[in-house]
């Protein structure tokens, strides 16, 4: 159809040339000529970048649920990664597996050549690489969600995977903050006991993050030297209103006792804040009367701002906008039949098909660390 339209500008443009030259001297009509000969070419290539930015390979790429935030941050930066190099679209999985296996057979139906999803649940991730293999051998990269199986990515040739640093899946980091934030801060120990009495809001039990960030910051903190008497530990599901619901009852119930709040992610932090500040808390900052410091993990732009104006102490990067440049270069390498790691900023963790983007402490210090990351 495109064809057809570049053949009929043409016939046009010829057509308009022989009309001027009726009317026009030889040398009127020679400059006319070339002035829209010239003005022909450039329509033709016009058209046909056009054409030929249709042509780009398509990247299949999906997150487990918009709710969370980071996925939607990581979405956004592998769309902004795939600008000239894929066509891409990010699906929303819904935190159902039976939807994102249907948008997985579209992508492929619709001739993907290469995945990138953040699988809802990871034990699902055996059946989508069943499906690229039926469809091909298409290449499939997984993010976010940890594939912990490793035999089962290296089963298959093009199958990797892209995340923050395992194991501790940052919460070490988190935990060394606050270890630091208490030697420093005298006035964190509200009662003197020696104790830190802390509430720790932990993410969807399903996340393979989850529970880790929960074991790894309390053991951090023992291990810094800090006794720890823990107050409540619930799962707010990584969810602002979730986690508000949780630390509600509990900011009623121990009001000025709690002496620090830990938080899976940020959205979890931001629900405890609003919590918090509605009970009389935090709103002026470490200088007020009554203060309880917050951190979580993931160092997203809206957190950024509370960081910044002191109502909370801090939070965790985990660089979403690396991950997805990342991903994109991965998925340009395997679609054109490179090594996978050619311009990739990093090396495959030993033993493992995956790519490890390291986690960095987040405070009113080094904001522009983390701001830099969604600059576009």
């Amino acid at each position: 159809m495109k064809r057809k339209v570049i053949s009929m500008l043409l016939a046009t443009t010829m057509v308009m040339s022989l009309l001027a030259g009726c009317g026009s001297s030889s040398t009127e009509t020679t400059e006319t000529d070339t002035a829209e000969g010239t003005a022909a070419e450039e329509t033709v290539e016009a058209a046909e970048e056009t054409e030929n930015a249709g042509e780009l390979p398509i990247l299949g790429a999906g997150i487990y649920s918009s709710s969370d935030n980071f996925n939607s941050y990581i979405g956004k930066a592998i769309v902004n990664a795939s600008n000239g190099v894929f066509q891409t679209n990010i699906d929303d999985g819904q935190n159902d597996q039976s939807t994102q296996n249907n948008q997985i057979d579209t992508m492929l139906a619709k001739g993907a050549s290469c995945i990138a999803v953040s699988v809802v649940d990871v034990t699902a991730a055996s059946n989508i690489i069943d499906k690229c293999k039926e469809a091909g051998n298409v290449p499939i990269i997984f993010f976010n969600k940890e594939i912990t199986d490793q035999t089962l990515l290296a089963g298959y040739d093009n199958c990797y995977q892209v995340t923050s640093t395992g194991g501790d899946y940052g919460a070490a980091i988190q935990g060394q903050m606050i270890v630091d934030y208490w030697k420093s801060h005298p006035e964190m120990d509200k009662n003197g006991d020696g104790k830190l009495q802390l509430i720790d809001i932990m993410g969807d039990p399903g996340h393979t993050a989850s529970q880790p960030r929960a074991d790894y910051v309390k053991s951090t903190i023992e291990d810094g030297g800090v006794a720890l008497d823990l107050l409540e530990e619930d799962t707010g599901m990584w969810d602002t209103a979730k986690a508000k619901e949780k630390m509600d009852a509990w900011v009623s119930k121990y009001g000025n006792e709690i002496e620090c709040i830990v938080a899976g992610n940020d959205a979890m932090a931001l629900g405890a804040l609003q919590s918090v500040e509605a009970a009389g808390f935090n709103a002026e900052g470490p200088d007020g009367e009554q203060y309880i410091p917050i951190i979580g993990i993931d160092a997203l732009p809206e957190m950024l701002d509370k960081i910044e104006s002191g109502e909370v102490m801090g939070s965790v990067l985990q660089d979403a906008k690396t991950q997805g440049q990342t991903i994109v270069k991965m998925a340009q390498n395997l679609t054109d039949g490179k090594d996978v790691l050619d311009g990739v900023a990093f090396e495959l963790e030993d033993g493992a098909k995956a790519i490890r983007v390291p986690y960095a402490a987040i405070t009113k210090d080094n904001l522009d660390v983390a701001k830099s990351t969604y600059a576009e």
